[in-house]
């Protein structure tokens, strides 16, 4: 793939491109995450589309950064779209990428297509409840309270269920101090119960993996999928990384439900 870097007064963005064309593909990875987190992904499609992969800010090579908040990650997905000349973007958000591909699609509903996300759940407040808000918005508190070496050993044994998941969480929470890792989760926590966003106007796949203990993410899903009347794959094997974990069954749901799109979409 071809590494890139998109920069504004908020630091340089990394990102990397694989194919041609005007219709984009671009891959979000979540919280404490990086790029890599879809190797399994970036040669799968880019016959068909221009695949994009990158650092959020904050994270992976795209450090240091100012000012970190999902509002600005969304802003710099679209520059990095508009940077490539892409005129239709389908966005692939895991987790935390969700949350950024769903802001950016309804901030550019022009631009984006489609959004398809992996263990992630909707902007919109009337998902969460009181108790909800207030536990995500004192997750910075309960975070300072672990031993670092302990909260990265657990959460990457808890976000991945295959060895090879398991090691790419560690080693990639391992590249960020423990710092870095409050700064992040608080950001996105607090940014997420910021939005209160309307119903998306384009297509919306949710997936998340039948194995996913992370928070409330199964039921939020399928509350989400219910309420909008929006298609919901379950992908087995697989925990929270649900791409990683299982690529095979991932990559065909993900190439059946771009298939499936109205002329319009594509």
């Amino acid at each position: 793939m071809e590494h890139k870097t998109y920069t504004n007064n908020r630091g340089i963005v990394h990102y990397w491109t694989e194919g041609d064309g005007n219709i984009g593909l671009i891959f979000t990875h979540g919280a404490t995450m990086d790029h890599g987190l879809f190797e399994y992904q970036c040669n799968k499609f880019d016959q068909k589309y221009k695949v994009i992969v990158w650092d959020v800010p904050c994270h992976g090579l795209s450090r240091p950064y100012r000012d970190y908040s999902l509002q600005h990650c969304a802003d710099d997905l679209y520059s990095i779209i508009i940077a490539e000349k892409i005129q239709k973007a389908n966005l692939v958000g895991q987790s935390m990428g969700g949350y950024i591909s769903q802001i950016a699609a309804a901030d550019h509903p022009e631009l984006i297509t489609s959004v398809i996300t992996v263990g992630s759940s909707p902007i919109q407040l009337a998902y969460y409840s009181k108790m909800d808000r207030w536990l995500l918005s004192i997750t910075p508190i309960l975070l300072k309270l672990y031993n670092f070496k302990s909260l990265v050993n657990l959460t990457s044994n808890q976000i991945a269920l295959t060895t090879n998941g398991k090691k790419y969480a560690l080693d990639t929470m391992s590249g960020l101090s423990k710092e870095e890792v409050i700064h992040i989760m608080g950001s996105v926590y607090r940014g997420l119960i910021e939005f209160d966003k309307d119903k998306l106007a384009c297509p919306v796949l949710i997936t998340y993996g039948d194995a996913d203990i992370t928070g409330k993410v199964q039921a939020y899903c399928q509350n989400w999928a219910k309420n909008e009347d929006r298609p919901l794959k379950v992908i087995s094997n697989a925990a929270h990384n649900a791409n990683m974990d299982n690529p095979d069954e991932f990559n065909q749901i993900l190439a059946d439900f771009l298939g499936s799109l109205p002329n319009k979409y594509r």
